[in-house]
């Protein structure tokens, strides 16, 4: 996504066309809100939805509330932030934790910005890889659009999910979905090899259809550290999966169905 003032509308443009040179499709209001949308709506879906927020740091974004509420959310959403200093700006003290790229030709920008994006989902997989278990799901999608099982406006979708950072002590795991609306809602995976392959993923749970967001509990069955319980929401699960990839249209608008449903 990128996040800049108005009165910097035609350097977001130039930058927005190198991102897009570069591979990386880009969120930006002009065109990404729908007529008749509400606004603050579709940039909280815009940023939540997000591999990453570009600011462009100028005076004008400086003053811009909009602006500073765009990366405060990102912030505490857990979203990779890149700051791009335009000359004569000053970097804003919340901004300052945050990588930053000098602002020179937009394609050397673009650049950066692809590999800072990079950089930042590899550090967020070493930090994945020294915390506790986390819970991992994706859509099932067909030519890159989500298997919709269901028709209508609001239908249930197909996915996956499994657990990540998994102690090699635990050696089964209950799953339950604490909804009496939803069939089947409890079940125990077995860990699938003492070495999973990325096709076999680790307590990979039965397929499942869902049309919104639920809270997923787990716990571990093991000795020590293998016993271990938590629990996470569905949206949080799939953003898990999607914040660090490339995503279809029809990916983001599930995802947007899930949250708010």
């Amino acid at each position: 996504m990128l996040s800049y003032a108005s009165d910097d509308k035609d350097l977001a443009r130039d930058l927005e066309r190198s991102l897009k040179a570069h591979k990386l499709p880009v969120w930006r209001d002009e065109h990404s809100i729908s007529p008749g949308a509400k606004w603050f709506d579709d940039i909280e879906d815009g940023i939540r939805d997000s591999r990453g927020v570009v600011v462009l740091v100028t005076e004008a974004s400086r003053r811009s509330e909009w602006v500073t509420y765009e990366y405060s959310l990102a912030r505490g959403a857990g979203i990779p932030v890149i700051a791009i200093l335009v000359e004569g700006a000053a970097i804003p003290t919340p901004l300052r934790s945050f990588h930053a790229v000098k602002h020179e030709n937009p394609d050397k920008v673009a650049e950066k910005i692809k590999k800072a994006l990079r950089d930042q989902s590899r550090a967020i997989g070493r930090d994945r890889a020294s915390s506790a278990p986390v819970l991992m799901a994706k859509f099932q999608e067909e030519n890159g659009d989500p298997i919709r099982a269901t028709k209508g406006k609001t239908p249930e979708l197909c996915m996956e999910m499994w657990l990540e950072q998994v102690p090699k002590e635990t050696k089964s795991v209950a799953f339950e979905i604490p909804d009496d609306g939803i069939g089947d809602n409890k079940w125990i995976a077995k860990r699938a090899s003492t070495r999973p392959t990325a096709r076999e993923r680790a307590f990979l749970c039965d397929d499942i259809q869902l049309y919104g967001d639920v809270e997923v509990w787990a716990s571990g069955i093991g000795k020590g550290p293998g016993k271990w319980s938590g629990s996470w929401r569905l949206y949080e699960a799939l953003m898990h999966y999607y914040r660090s990839r490339s995503y279809s249209p029809g990916v983001r608008a599930a995802l947007k169905q899930i949250r708010l449903n």
